[in-house]
Order: C-alpha cells, then structure tokens, then sequence
C-alpha cells in the first residue's frame, strides 16, 4: 500500500471515530425534567402594617423554606427547595384580596404606596415556588389578624369576629330540585321539625340550598337578637342538633327521611367595623360613645371623663387624644367643640356590626 493510500486509509478510519463519539455523546447527554413540586412552602409569618404617612410598610418573618439548595444533574446545577419568593395580597372590607406586588427570596418587607383617607386595608403575604402558593394560617381577630390591618385616618381600626352557624345534612329521600312547590314544601317541614327538635324560634333558621344526591340541604342558625325569651346559641343548637343525629335509638326524622350525613361548616370572619363619616365625607374622631346618630353629650362626658389624662398615666387613651400630643388638653377640647352636633350618616351600619 502506497503512502497516499496509507493516510487516506486513516482519515477514514479516524472520521469514523469521530462520527461514533459524536454519537454517543448525543445519546448520552439529555436536558432534566422538570417534575412538579407538591410541596408548598411554608407560611410567611408575624405579618404586619404600618402607615408611615406617606405609604404603607408591609413587614414579615422570612418562610422557613426561604433557602436554596442545589442538585447535580449530568453535571448541571439545579435549584430544589426554596421558593421563588412572596406575593403580596391587599383587600378591603367586602372585596376580594387583589395583588399589588411581588418580593423575592430573602425580602421581608413591601412598601404600598396607595394611601386613601379613611380607608382600612387587610395586607396578606403568601410565599410561593412554582407550582404553590401559601395562604398565611391567621385566627379571625387573634392579635396577628390586627396586626397586619392598617386603618388611614384614626387609630387602630375596630374589628369584629363575625361567626356564622352553618351546616350541611343530607337526607336518603329523593326531592325534585327542579320542582319549586316541592323545594318549598320540603324546606317548610325541614325547619319546622329543626325549630321543634331544638327549641328555638323557626325564623333562625335559613335553608341556603338544597340539592340532589340524595337530598342535600344547607343551613344556617341565626344567634339570639335582643332580650326574648330564648335562651340556646346558635352553636350550642348546632351541638344539640349533631348529638341528636348521633343518637341514632329514635329516629327524630322520620317524617323527612334517614339521615345520612350532618357536617358542621361554621365560620368565623374578620369585619372590620369602618370609621363614622359626617355628611360631607370627613372622619368623626370625636363620636365616641357610638351611640345615636350625631356626636352628642354622651361622647362629650366621655370625653370629659379622660380630660387632663397623659401618656404613662393611669386609664390614658390616645382614643381621646384627637389632636395627638401624648395629653387630653385644650387642642383636643375645641376639636371636640367643632364635631358636636355633626351627625354621622353610618351610624346605623357601625351599630349593626357591634350590635348596638
């Protein structure tokens, strides 16, 4: 074999190497899968606002899933754990929680800078990775709810914990849910017997819906209003109701239908109570007493009461303390002089929620 053939001879075999590595190569190297993460992070806590004046400072303890690791995949770094950092939730009262904003890992605070006089905001701050979010885990009025409540324009907003008696009892009886005269009649004989089997009025009790799959029915039982002759609560009818489904030697339903299931689905709420207004849209600090529908005498002997009370003393409250100096002087008698007689056109909704 010549010389010329000799190299010719190599340079083939030497680009069929090369051609077989190359495949190989190919085979072994692939791009990692991302698999989906069932793990949400856990809650960002200690979750607080506070009007500067000029914005609102939305500060929160770190999730304690808020750090990264790594994995070696074929020789490629790849993040797990951790999160991709928080969402910041704003609501109002009667309004869904809307999101204003964004933080990533390592980031404990937010700046809002929306400021509305007289407005209350509830502020929520969810960490999140990429396939979860995390809603903060917060007992209705506990000292952590009213933490991150921020009122504009008086001192800190009044809340109160509305809870609602409600459950959900499913009966083995077929009722045409399309039939109105016989949802009416069925939901008749349910309250009436309800009203009989736990001794109270049958106007507490309010059938929300009722539908098919056996028969499912929705409830709820209203709380003692005023000073009537009844005596049980709403839960401690609830508790009578389930331990009367529980008892199963008399079957108290039998005009209705067997039992099937009875599941308590209570909830409790936060409602922030909203700051009395007078008729041209202004905050009344000086409506004290809440009572009648103007700023009257019983807010002034109130008033009067706390009168020359500072700050460090005994039953000071900065309640009082209208044009805010640490003291209840002068400055904040003739502010009060100025709001006597204003009348407060949500009067009668701020009664309703703390039930005056």
């Amino acid at each position: 074999m010549s010389l010329l053939q000799r190299h010719a001879a190599r340079f083939v075999i030497c680009a069929a190497l090369l051609a077989s590595l190359s495949v190989r190569s190919d085979a072994a190297t692939s791009d990692p899968v991302r698999s989906v993460d069932n793990l949400p992070p856990a809650p960002a806590t200690e979750i607080r606002a506070l009007n500067t004046g000029g914005e609102i400072l939305v500060t929160w303890t770190a999730s304690v899933d808020d750090a990264q690791s790594f994995s070696v995949f074929n020789g490629t770094y790849i993040k797990t754990g951790g999160l991709n950092g928080y969402r910041i939730y704003r609501a109002t009262q009667g309004a869904e929680a809307e999101l204003i904003g964004t933080a990533g890992p390592g980031v404990i605070e937010f700046a809002d800078p929306v400021a509305v006089t007289g407005a209350t905001y509830i502020y929520s701050v969810r960490p999140f990775d990429a396939d979860n979010e995390t809603v903060p885990d917060i007992a209705p009025g506990s000292t952590q709810d009213l933490a991150r409540i921020v009122s504009l324009g008086g001192g800190p907003p009044d809340v109160v914990v509305v809870r609602t008696v409600k459950a959900e009892i499913s009966f083995d009886v077929e009722v045409d849910v399309e039939d109105e005269v016989a949802v009416e009649a069925f939901t008749l004989d349910f309250i009436t017997l309800m009203a009989e089997l736990l001794g109270i009025d049958p106007s507490r009790i309010t059938v929300t819906s009722v539908t098919q799959g056996s028969t499912i029915v929705e409830f709820e039982i209203a709380d003692i209003e005023g000073d009537g002759e009844e005596t049980i609560t709403a839960e401690e009818a609830l508790v009578e109701l389930i331990a009367i489904v529980a008892d199963d030697t008399e079957d108290e339903f039998a005009t209705i239908g067997p039992v099937l299931e009875l599941a308590d689905e209570s909830t409790e709420e936060v409602v922030v109570i909203p700051l009395p207004i007078d008729p041209d849209g202004n905050i009344v600090l000086h409506w004290f007493s809440r009572t009648g529908s103007a700023v009257g005498f019983d807010d002034f002997f109130l008033f009067a009461d706390n009168f020359g009370l500072a700050h460090g003393e005994d039953g000071y409250d900065a309640t009082y303390d209208v044009v805010p100096n640490g003291q209840v002087d002068f400055d904040d008698f003739f502010r009060f002089a100025d709001d006597f007689g204003t009348s407060i056109v949500n009067a009668a909704e701020i009664q309703g929620l703390i039930g005056q």
